[in-house]
């Protein structure tokens, strides 16, 4: 809305062309998000549902309790819902309108919030929903805001290590696109299983995010510097990411050791939808793995895991955890010498406390993430 009121407003005052920066937008985005957040989310908290310690299936159907499942119990869970609500008004005050293709991208915006809704009903839910039923809902949302994004024409997608860029059609680039969103919901969903570990994640992945969109791709001059192509539409969606990344550090005030809050699927859905979609918007189908490589590790290795033993059962090769005594097979010390999400290994085996694991993780990713960011961009 700022955007379009711009060229009304300059006429009274002339600063008030500032509102068409988008380094303004990203700044007073997030600064508003946050602290509408940090406001008012402590107050709605009190009509969330409480955490009850869900039980989760396991991969041979054993019924197990979510890791630090006791300590969390009866803490409001869910926040991602009212999180989702207060940034309402800030996307529509800082987001850019640009003309009637801005359609498309309220599209994508809607798949945001779909995301976050399907995790909320799953949050409320007194039965947990099963992993089909999750998978379907994340399937058709993630395919939806993959088509939203393509704005209905083929997309151009750059590559890593080469200065090769490819068409892609939008039936090749809508189920490839699919899938890394389907990844990074799930990935970042799977991560949220001790105080501020997901957040601190996803906030250290949200800024890098912020840094290769507007300073990288949407840069023309550094763009043809660093021989990636530029893109027009890339500051936006850094505009759109500033807004979360506010909220996301509001939201880890309450969020971190120990929390009074937790966002539940609802907000670890959206938020690994935001992050699969800027990683999208930079025009790179691999820089998911760039800007998020201990969220992947720690939450993506079980589903490689799961999806493994699953793909060995229906060829009729099932894999069980091996008995107490029992001597390992080879597959057995292939898929359970590792628990996932990863942190739950790190804390039943290596013994770690959960602010151990949260810290670890944060400096495996903080080094990560620069190495892989310079070689991503800088080798060619």
């Amino acid at each position: 809305m700022f955007y379009l009121l711009s060229d009304f407003l300059r006429e009274v005052w002339g600063p008030f062309r500032l509102l068409k920066s988008h380094l303004v937008m990203m700044g007073g985005g997030a600064l508003l998000a946050a602290l509408l957040v940090w406001w008012r989310l402590p107050r709605l908290a009190k009509r969330l549902p409480v955490d009850r310690g869900k039980a989760v299936k396991t991969a041979e159907g054993q019924s197990v309790a979510v890791a630090g499942g006791a300590v969390s119990a009866g803490k409001p869970t869910g926040a991602g819902y009212p999180l989702a609500l207060l940034l309402l008004p800030v996307l529509a005050c800082f987001f850019p309108i640009y003309a009637w293709e801005s359609l498309w991208d309220i599209g994508v915006i809607a798949g945001i919030y779909l995301c976050m809704l399907s995790g909320y009903l799953d949050d409320r839910a007194d039965v947990p929903w099963g992993g089909l039923k999750k998978g379907l809902f994340d399937a058709g949302i993630a395919l939806f805001t993959a088509f939203c994004l393509t704005h209905g024409h083929a997309m151009r997608a750059w590559w890593p290590f080469t200065q090769v860029e490819t068409l892609l059609p939008v039936w090749i680039y809508v189920p490839v696109a699919g899938l890394l969103l389907f990844g990074a919901i799930n990935t970042t969903n799977c991560s949220d299983g001790i105080d501020g570990l997901a957040g601190l994640l996803t906030l250290l992945s949200l800024v890098s995010l912020i840094v290769l969109l507007y300073v990288v791709v949407g840069h023309s001059t550094v763009a043809d510097y660093l021989l990636i192509p530029h893109s027009n539409s890339a500051a936006k969606w850094a505009v759109l990411v500033s807004i979360f990344t506010g909220a996301m550090g509001a939201y880890l005030w309450y969020n971190c050791y120990p929390s009074s809050l937790l966002m539940g699927d609802a907000g670890s859905r959206m938020f690994g939808m935001v992050i699969g979609l800027a990683a999208l918007a930079t025009g790179n189908l691999c820089v998911l793995f760039v800007v998020a490589p201990m969220l992947l590790i720690n939450g993506g290795g079980g589903l490689v895991k799961l999806a493994a033993l699953r793909l060995l059962a229906a060829a009729g090769r099932p894999v069980r955890r091996p008995a107490p005594g029992e001597k390992p097979t080879t597959l057995q010390c292939i898929f359970f010498t590792f628990t996932f999400p990863l942190h739950d290994h790190c804390r039943k085996v290596l013994g770690w406390s959960g602010q151990q694991v949260v810290i670890r993780f944060l400096l495996l990713q903080a080094l990560l993430l620069p190495i892989l960011f310079l070689l991503f961009i800088k080798v060619r």
